[in-house]
């Protein structure tokens, strides 16, 4: 893959490195939340985007299509609002905070709109042209 092609990749919102997917798995450790922390340990199992050939990064730089369910994104939202309304930080985030993990988030959660907005117009779409072949 090529440079060009990696940055895109990396820009979209369903993507995310090692480092900020275990940054949530601590910021979220409760049980209301399992079904999110299945999600992003999912993702994590799962091969890192391919990377170009002269990639000297380390596996926290490595990044990982994250795309949970919109309920699941809408709940991370939620977990890190709260993270950050209650100052619970991890150690590699005390210093930043978690401004960029919100920003992260609300992508997320709009990508994830957009994604059931168009499922639904397809699948509406289509059961339209069943009635007609009907």
């Amino acid at each position: 893959m090529d440079w060009p092609e990696y940055k895109r990749l990396c820009d979209r919102p369903d993507y995310w490195s090692h480092w900020m997917l275990n940054q949530c798995l601590e910021l979220i450790q409760h049980q209301d939340s399992a079904g999110l922390q299945e999600a992003i340990q999912a993702a994590l199992v799962n091969e890192p985007l391919h990377r170009p050939a002269d990639h000297a990064g380390p596996q926290s730089t490595f990044m990982y299509k994250f795309s949970p369910s919109l309920s699941l994104s809408e709940l991370l939202l939620a977990e890190i609002e709260k993270a950050q309304k209650t100052n619970i930080t991890t150690v590699a985030t005390r210093e930043r905070g978690l401004a960029g993990f919100l920003a992260a988030c609300r992508e997320l959660v709009q990508f994830a709109q957009a994604e059931a907005k168009a499922a639904s117009t397809l699948a509406n779409s289509s059961a339209g042209e069943a009635k007609d072949h009907v």
